[in-house]
């Protein structure tokens, strides 16, 4: 999920007449239940309406997608000299040195991912980005990471899931106490939104539309889902906050 936002950047030469802009690249996580998901970046790109791809980094980078949850971001890219203009897509480019580690699980749990049939290894994004002469562009992506993973003839395979986060400011926040693992579920008729808890029970869902909610939480013990289920009606998401729904007990 991507959000696009321009802040103002000093010059060092007041009369310097500023013509490039700069575009920031960073990136979330929407956890999946696993302990681990590394993937190497090789490329990011951005497309200029009406112009082309435009490279703002080419440098590798290996990422933990699972460290990037409950609000953490990483910057990916950030390339100080970008033509002005209106950018449309993102592409990121991965290499074949992804791996896959499950919760509970060492070294001998750990799995190596293949792409894809519907993997190229390159994924786009659109976006709707203005980069202004002088100013910031910053973007917001979202990698899912429960839509991303999937089974294929007894295999787990990666097809990244990315999305753009419209509002990062708004969405829920929280705790769940009793459960070692944990989904939680948001949904009302036209909004359906999920993530798992981290290592200390806390979740975060960012990007969710303003309304009133069903929330529902089902537990798991030792890697089995069990009875334990809570749901918590009328909650409401209001724009431009976080909401503090506090500690869940199951």
């Amino acid at each position: 999920m991507i959000v696009c936002a321009g802040f103002t950047m000093q010059s060092c030469k007041k009369d310097n007449k500023v013509s490039q802009g700069q575009m920031e690249v960073r990136m979330t996580d929407s956890p999946g239940d696993f302990a681990a998901l590394n993937v190497e970046l090789l490329k990011i790109e951005a497309y200029l309406e009406n112009s082309g791809w435009v490279t703002i980094n080419e440098s590798s980078q290996e990422v933990n997608i699972l460290d990037l949850t409950n609000g953490t971001e990483l910057v990916i890219a950030n390339n100080t000299n970008v033509q002005p203009g209106t950018y449309t897509k993102l592409k990121i480019t991965f290499s074949g040195k992804n791996s896959l580690t499950f919760n509970g699980a060492t070294g001998a749990n750990t799995v190596n991912l293949a792409f894809g049939s519907n993997f190229s290894g390159q994924v786009e994004v659109p976006i709707h980005c203005q980069v202004s002469a002088g100013l910031t562009s910053s973007i917001l992506l979202d990698f899912n990471v429960s839509s991303s993973i999937q089974q294929a003839g007894g295999t787990y395979v990666l097809n990244p899931a990315i999305a753009e986060i419209t509002d990062p400011n708004t969405g829920i926040q929280g705790q769940v106490s009793g459960a070692s693992q944990a989904v939680i579920s948001l949904s009302n008729s036209s909004y359906n939104g999920s993530a798992f808890i981290n290592s200390n029970g806390y979740f975060m869902i960012k990007g969710v539309p303003e309304g009133t909610y069903q929330m529902k939480v089902e537990a798991k013990a030792s890697g089995e889902l069990t009875a334990s289920e809570k749901s918590i009606q009328q909650v409401t998401i209001v724009k431009g906050q976080i909401k503090q729904i506090g500690s869940i007990q199951i």
